[in-house]
C-alpha cells in the first residue's frame, strides 16, 4: 500500500475503526480545506453550461480536492478531464502547495486537450503536470508496448517519455456511466498496491427502455441501462475482494475503491 494512504487507514484504525470505517475516515471531509469554489474553476463551469456540457457536481469536486490534499500523492492520473473542472479545483490546491511529482489529464478529444494545455500555463504546470490526448485504454496499451521496449533494453524506446507516468497512486475516473467500468478495471492494473481510485457513482435510470437486445444496446437510454447493470455486478463482485467505500453527498455519491 502507499506510504500515505497506509499511514491514513492505520492511524484510524489504532483506535478502533474497521478497514471499512477507516476508509471512510479516508474520504470524508477535509476541514482544513476552502469550500468556495477556485475562480477559475467556476469560470469553466460557467463555460460548460454554455457549451451544454455535464460536470461532476460541485460536492464531489470539492470532496475528491480534499483527498488529494489529506494524502498528498506523488503521481495522479485524471481520466476524462473534459475542459478541466476538476482539475482546475487541483491545481488551484496544488498551486498554494507542494505539488505531486507527475499529475496526467487523460483527454479523448484533441479540442479539449488544447484548453486543457492552455490551463496548465495558466497555472505554471507544464513541468510536472501533462495532457494525455488520446482513448484511455489506448494510451494504456501503448505504455505496455513502452515498458516492454524498455526490458528489452531499446535504447531508442528508453530515451523517449513513456505515454504515461503510471504506476499512479490516485486514479480519477470521470468518463460518464458508459465504460466506467472498463476504465476502472484498467485502473486497477496502473496503480502501486493499496492505490485508491475515485469515482462517481452511476444514476439509477428511471425511463423504460424495453428489453436490450443481446447484440447490444441499441440507443443511448438503453446504453445507460447496459452500463448501470455491469456497475452494479462489478461493484458487488469487487466488494468481496477489495476495500470500497461510499460516501453520498448533495447532488451523487463518491465511491473509493483501494487496490487490494
Amino acid at each position: 500500500m502507499t506510504p500515505r494512504i497506509e499511514n491514513q487507514l492505520r492511524t484510524r484504525r489504532n483506535v478502533g475503526l474497521s478497514i471499512e470505517d477507516a476508509l471512510a475516515a479516508l474520504l470524508s471531509k477535509n476541514p482544513d480545506q476552502p469550500k468556495n469554489e477556485p475562480d477559475v474553476a467556476a469560470s469553466i463551469g460557467a463555460q460548460l453550461e454554455h457549451m451544454e456540457l455535464d460536470s461532476m457536481p460541485t460536492s464531489l469536486r470539492r470532496r475528491i480536492r480534499d483527498i488529494i490534499a489529506r494524502v498528498q500523492p506523488n503521481r495522479v492520473c485524471e481520466v476524462g478531464s473534459g475542459i478541466g473542472h476538476l482539475s482546475a479545483w487541483l491545481l488551484d490546491h496544488w498551486s498554494n502547495n507542494s505539488p505531486p511529482d507527475h499529475f496526467d489529464m487523460v483527454e479523448a478529444g484533441g479540442k479539449f486537450g488544447v484548453i486543457l494545455t492552455r490551463l496548465l500555463r495558466r497555472y505554471d504546470a507544464e513541468d510536472w503536470a501533462h495532457v494525455r490526448v488520446g482513448e484511455y485504454e489506448s494510451l494504456c496499451a501503448e505504455l505496455d508496448s513502452w515498458q516492454a521496449a524498455n526490458t528489452t533494453t531499446d535504447e531508442a524506446a528508453y530515451a523517449s517519455s513513456p505515454p504515461l507516468r503510471a504506476p499512479y497512486e490516485i486514479i480519477i475516473v470521470d468518463v460518464g456511466d458508459v465504460g466506467k467500468v472498463a476504465a476502472i478495471k484498467r485502473s486497477l492494473d496502473m496503480l502501486v498496491p493499496g492505490g485508491l481510485i475515485l469515482t462517481s457513482e452511476p444514476e439509477v435510470p428511471v425511463a423504460d427502455v424495453g428489453e436490450i437486445p443481446e447484440s447490444g444496446p441499441e440507443n443511448p437510454d438503453q446504453a445507460r441501462v447496459a452500463a448501470f447493470n455491469e456497475w452494479a455486478q462489478f461493484i458487488t463482485s469487487i466488494n468481496q475482494t477489495n476495500p470500497v467505500g461510499f460516501v453520498p453527498l448533495f447532488g451523487g455519491t463518491l465511491v473509493g475503491i483501494i487496490q487490494a
